[in-house]
This record gives structure tokens, C-alpha cells and sequence, in this order.
């Protein structure tokens, strides 16, 4: 049994280095070779925007099933008025009006899973890829740096910084106050729902704190990229 163990922890770490973590860590470097410097900080900046815009379309469905909620809203409304119905009774009776809509959550999901995947990795980047590995994991037509300039306005990347840690956390805020508002009288407002806006900017901030700031300039660039996305979206409208 521990022998099996022990082969599946290898077969797992050994598929995560070749499928996720060595192409996120030659991207990084490729990267890095045009950026303007080269500077760590504008690559975390330019393939923040780069993994934003690959995931574009299902970003779009996401706000396109927003828009087809809001259809049924009223609906909606009168549901979560009604006090003859329980709480569980809503719940159903919401679902039976989105359901014909078609709305699926994993369109919203897969854009934040790819982002989640690329912070995982960049963050192994970060601690050991960029300064024990000596450059082992890349491939044959990645030019090796001579170093990597981590600091980014006076700022370096691979320890917390509180100011990028509240940036970050502030355009989360914006994001979750602007979502938090849109969504209203959509759906069930629960307790966690109704205190999202302050708690999930709260906990990236923790969260950002605890971490390299250059995650806080994934972050920020990632949440600045979906609020110029909204806005264009409502500027057409």
C-alpha cells in the first residue's frame, strides 16, 4: 500500500511538472526575454492579459447568462417574496425559471480555474524555478536570462508588499461591489452573499499578504482586465 502511494505521489508531481508547471515556467521566461526591462513585473502584467483574453469566450458567456437573468428577475422578485414558500421551496422554484435559460456556471468557472492553475505554478516559479533550479526546465529554444529583475517600481516581487497586496484587494472590491449589485433580487441573498463584497476583498487581501507580490499584480491586472470588460459590455448596451 505505501508502495502505491508512493507511485501515485510520484506520477502526480511528476504530470504536474510536465503538463502545468514547466510550460508556465518557460512561458514566464519567454516572456520575460521581450518584456520592457526586462522586468518580472510587466510579464506578470502582459500574460495576466495574455490568460484573460485565451479564456475570453467562456468570460463572455458568464456575462451573457447574466444578461438572461435578468430577464426572469421579476420572476425571481415574486419568488423570494412569497412567504408561503420555505426556503428550500424558493431555491427550487428559482431553478425551475433559470434552468430553461441554459445557464451553466462553468463558464464562469474555467477562466478562475486557469488562473488559479497559472498562480499555483507561479508561485513554485518564484520560490525555486527563478532562483535554485538554474534555468534546468527549460526547453531547447528558451534563451536562459542572465538574472531576472524581480523589482518592480522599487517594489520586489518575490516577497509581500502591503500597498500591491491592497491594490489588489481594492480591485477585487470593485469587481465583487459591481457583481454583488448587478445580481441583486437574482437569486437567494444569503448572509455570505450579502457580505461578499467586503469578504472576499478581505481574505485576498490576507491572502496577498501571506504570498510574493507579484501574484497582487496577477490579481489586479486580472480584475482590471474584467472591469474593462464589463464597462465596454455596458458602454454597447
Amino acid at each position: 500500500m505505501i508502495i502505491f502511494l508512493k507511485l501515485m505521489i510520484d506520477f502526480f508531481f511528476g504530470a504536474w511538472n510536465e503538463i502545468v508547471y514547466r510550460p508556465v515556467y518557460n512561458l514566464v521566461v519567454y516572456s520575460y526575454n521581450f518584456s520592457p526591462g526586462p522586468n518580472l513585473g510587466w510579464t506578470i502584467i502582459g500574460l495576466a492579459i495574455l490568460i484573460r483574453f485565451v479564456f475570453l469566450y467562456f468570460t463572455l458567456r458568464g456575462y451573457q447568462q447574466d444578461k438572461l437573468l435578468e430577464k426572469v428577475k421579476p420572476e425571481i422578485e415574486k419568488v423570494e417574496a412569497d412567504t408561503k414558500f420555505s426556503s428550500r421551496e424558493k431555491i427550487q422554484k428559482v431553478s425551475q425559471l433559470t434552468k430553461p435559460l441554459g445557464i451553466n456556471p462553468v463558464y464562469e468557472s474555467i477562466p478562475i480555474f486557469a488562473q488559479a492553475i497559472f498562480l499555483i505554478a507561479l508561485y513554485q516559479i518564484l520560490q525555486i524555478g527563478i532562483k535554485h533550479a538554474g534555468y534546468t526546465n527549460l526547453y531547447y529554444f528558451v534563451i536562459p536570462p542572465e538574472t531576472i529583475n524581480t523589482v518592480f517600481f522599487g517594489y520586489d516581487l518575490t516577497h509581500p508588499s502591503l500597498l500591491l497586496s491592497a491594490i489588489g484587494a481594492f480591485t477585487m472590491f470593485l469587481e465583487r461591489t459591481w457583481e454583488y449589485n448587478e445580481k441583486k433580487g437574482l437569486g437567494l441573498q444569503s448572509m455570505s452573499q450579502k457580505w461578499d463584497p467586503l469578504i472576499v476583498p478581505g481574505l485576498t487581501f490576507i491572502f496577498l499578504m501571506l504570498l510574493p507580490s507579484a501574484k497582487a499584480v496577477f490579481i489586479a491586472t486580472s480584475v482590471s482586465f474584467s472591469l474593462a470588460i464589463k464597462s465596454i459590455m455596458h458602454i454597447g448596451r
